[in-house]
């Protein structure tokens, strides 16, 4: 997969990971080569606070997201959203890293 964007929302926003801390990192696939970087944003800003964005393309047919939150209630409402458009496009969202540790508020 190419990296087209990668950079957090905004500076101040950048979450540090820490060896053992959450990791409130979601994968969106099947996302529209159409969707642009704040179309994730205004797309995930329901569920709470959005740190960073990484948009890379799949080829000339599909993008993958990797979208990065700060509150753990923001990374579980996000999951529930698997299944919703995106633009022309459902979207699939699944966790990138083990579940196990984020603490259910």
């Amino acid at each position: 997969m190419e990296v087209v964007e990668s950079k957090p929302i905004h500076p101040s926003l950048r979450v540090v990971h820490f060896m053992g801390a959450l990791d409130l990192t979601v994968k969106v696939s099947n996302v529209s080569p159409k969707t642009s970087r704040a179309d994730l944003i205004f797309f995930f800003s329901y569920c709470g606070t959005v740190d960073e964005i990484q948009l890379q393309r799949d080829g000339v047919q599909s993008q993958t997201a990797l979208v990065t939150f700060r509150q753990p209630y923001a990374f579980q409402t996000a999951l529930l959203l698997s299944g919703a458009p995106i633009l022309d496009r459902s979207v699939r969202i699944l966790p990138t890293g083990n579940m196990k540790d984020i603490p259910v508020d």
